[in-house]
């Protein structure tokens, strides 16, 4: 049993990553918050210290933008990287109105059309500041101004599918098996196609994941829609960073490697994707077990590690 529990982890890393904005250079999304969560939660919480000390000394974190107006027709505003701190400025004003279950209600339709944006990681990163609240009766400010930032950022990224989803026969879907369908699915993609530049498919993978981190804290009449959003944004990042590279193959690879060692291997390498792949494999592996998810986690590490 380490020294530092899970929720002391994850509000030191906040504390410390304050400064740091939504992005590291111009495009690459700040990872801090999201591996830092994660990392406490396969419980390394002894480490997470030192991992976000180098993640603050290698990594181009970029400031978050001033605000500069309040945000005014939401709608006009979605989607406009230079207005980070007005989104901000706007969740943390209706955090500190509302219970943030009640927050989070209210801008999940608002916010799922755009969820593919930054490939994804608003969605991921509001998945990981939610499980960190509901771990508490008594969340800090520093995990209230979390949720704040994650809906910003996915607001700021804001970016509408190329395909609608469409409608769907929502009383025919049985939604938490449907996510597992999907997340194994792309994780047997992952691992038959091996991608040339590993990073971007994972979020086929992280994504579905960071959603059923979520639905339990809407209603219901959310959940097959949130899935057919979801499903799209798949087929779209696979179309998208697969392409020709793609394997129709989705059957698992073998691998001589249990879940703990790949967490350790991943915790040594330190790269953000290979703590949050580790994580959200396990988490799914858990719900539904499927031998996919290990050979994806261990193609993402062994691809990362070469990189």
């Amino acid at each position: 049993m380490g020294s530092v529990d899970y929720i002391d982890a994850v509000n030191a890393a906040l504390d410390r990553l304050r400064t740091t904005g939504f992005y590291i250079g111009d495009f690459f999304a700040n990872h801090g918050p999201m591996a830092a969560e994660a990392l406490a939660k396969l419980g390394y919480c002894d480490e997470v210290d030192g991992w976000v000390d180098a993640n603050i000394a290698h990594r181009d974190h970029r400031p978050l933008p001033k605000p500069s107006e309040p945000i005014g027709d939401w709608r006009v505003a979605l989607g406009d990287r230079n207005r980070g701190g007005d989104w901000v400025q706007l969740f943390q004003y209706e955090l500190a109105e509302a219970p943030w279950r009640d927050v989070l209600r209210t801008w999940w339709p608002r916010l799922l059309p755009g969820c593919a944006g930054s490939l994804t990681h608003g969605l991921i990163r509001t998945g990981h500041a939610v499980r960190s609240l509901r771990e508490t009766d008594r969340p800090s400010e520093l995990q209230i101004e979390e949720l704040a930032r994650a809906l910003a950022f996915w607001a700021t990224g804001f970016t509408s599918l190329a395909t609608d989803p469409g409608p769907g026969d929502d009383q025919a879907v049985a939604v938490d098996r449907a996510l597992s369908d999907l997340t194994a699915e792309y994780a047997g993609h992952y691992a038959n196609t091996k991608p040339s530049f590993p990073i971007p498919l994972i979020h086929t993978i992280t994504a579905p994941a960071a959603m059923r981190l979520l639905l339990p804290e809407l209603p219901e009449e959310l959940h097959a829609p949130s899935l057919r959003t979801m499903s799209q944004v798949n087929r779209e990042l696979f179309t998208r960073f697969g392409g020709q590279r793609a394997s129709g193959s989705t059957e698992p690879i073998e691998v001589d490697r249990t879940f703990a060692a790949m967490a350790a291997e991943a915790v040594d390498i330190g790269d953000e994707h290979a703590i949050k792949i580790c994580e959200a494999a396990m988490r799914e592996n858990a719900v539904r077990p499927d031998a996919r998810y290990l050979s994806a986690a261990c193609t993402a590490v062994d691809l990362i590690r070469r990189a």
